[in-house]
């Protein structure tokens, strides 16, 4: 029962650690996937920025508002890091642009008639060896402006593959933890069941004791009983050694649960104890009244004797049972039992 019990805590404390790995997993993979295409985008917003202010004044000196000729200078003479730059008509026909621009890659005409609405904006595209890259299209501001717009764009691989590296970093250092939470789980789930175990095997232990120790007590009252139907016809005064059998084995069995009772209690922690005054000699003597009765019955006899006036603190109603307890096991042999 125990093996399942352990089993089913790991399992469950390996899925909630899944999960939360899982959510914190995806907020990592998607904040650094924004800060890696926002740093991507506020670059190619920042360069198109440039560009255009040194871009108007070379179409104003065209001087013809038709369309920019093909000698227009587009973009710095040395794009490094795979910028490229590219002046495109509202058609979608390269107009001019740097030496590393691929006409594949360029952005649509829906980004195109967007942007030349005044609304600039992003797109992803592929060039024809299928790289990913990122265009910024925004209008230029001149004598072409309804016909021009100015496109940005660079390959983005360098961080879809950190991206790449960031998931199989996430996925195996999840996976591997998650192993060793399955492991450590699993013999953490055996510590914390071990407490229980005993518990339980102290419980079986008290229920086997019990059992045998209230065995023999019913043994004897329902032999009695018997005894007593099938005499019924007797008189009291004739069956008066089986009543007093009856009598003596219920005292045993009040006196038996009594204890076991206090003892259960105390096993689990929760024996309410109240702390008073208590008059230690008088509730010696009392004790001695009550038991003096039972030894009588015994054939024992029963001295008590107390010197002077005692006072301790404690709880009255377990010191009367810790003093009846002692008396019903003190031994039995000696005709004479004296409590001092």
């Amino acid at each position: 029962m125990f093996t399942s019990t352990r089993w089913r805590l790991t399992i469950s404390f390996v899925a909630v650690l899944a999960l939360i790995l899982s959510v914190i997993g995806v907020a990592v993979f998607f904040t650094a996937r924004a800060v890696l295409f926002d740093a991507v985008d506020d670059s190619l917003r920042s360069r198109a920025t440039t560009e255009i202010r040194l871009l108007v004044p070379r179409l104003h000196q065209q001087g013809r508002p038709q369309q920019p000729p093909a000698t227009v200078i587009v973009g710095p003479a040395f794009t490094a890091s795979g910028y490229f730059y590219a002046l495109v008509d509202r058609d979608g026909e390269l107009v001019a642009g740097t030496p590393n621009v691929d006409p594949s890659g360029l952005a649509s005409q829906e980004a195109i008639e967007k942007a030349l609405t005044g609304d600039p904006t992003f797109e992803n595209t592929d060039s024809s060896t299928g790289e990913d890259l990122r265009v910024y299209v925004v209008p230029i501001d001149g004598p072409q402006a309804p016909r021009v717009v100015l496109e940005v764009g660079r390959s983005i691989e360098p961080e879809t593959e950190a991206l790449r590296r960031l998931i199989f970093i996430l996925g195996g250092g999840g996976g591997a933890g998650l192993a060793l939470a399955l492991v450590g789980g699993f013999f953490l789930a055996g510590r914390a069941l071990r407490p229980i175990g005993d518990a339980m095997e102290r419980q079986r232990a008290f229920v086997a004791d019990a059992s045998h120790e209230l065995r023999t007590p019913l043994s004897l009252i329902r032999a009695n009983a018997e005894l007593l139907q099938r005499h019924r016809g007797k008189p009291v005064r004739a069956n008066m050694p089986a009543l007093d059998d009856i009598i003596r084995e219920t005292d045993a069995l009040g006196t038996l649960v009594s204890q076991m009772l206090t003892l259960a209690r105390a096993d689990a922690g929760k024996t309410p104890f109240t702390f008073t005054e208590v008059a230690l000699d008088d509730l010696v003597e009392d004790v001695g009244k009550q038991v003096r009765v039972l030894a009588d019955n015994k054939g024992l006899q029963l001295d008590v004797q107390v010197d002077g006036p005692v006072r301790i603190r404690g709880d009255e109603v377990r010191l009367r049972e810790l003093l009846l307890i002692l008396l019903d096991n003190a031994p039995s042999s000696s005709p004479t039992h004296r409590e001092q």
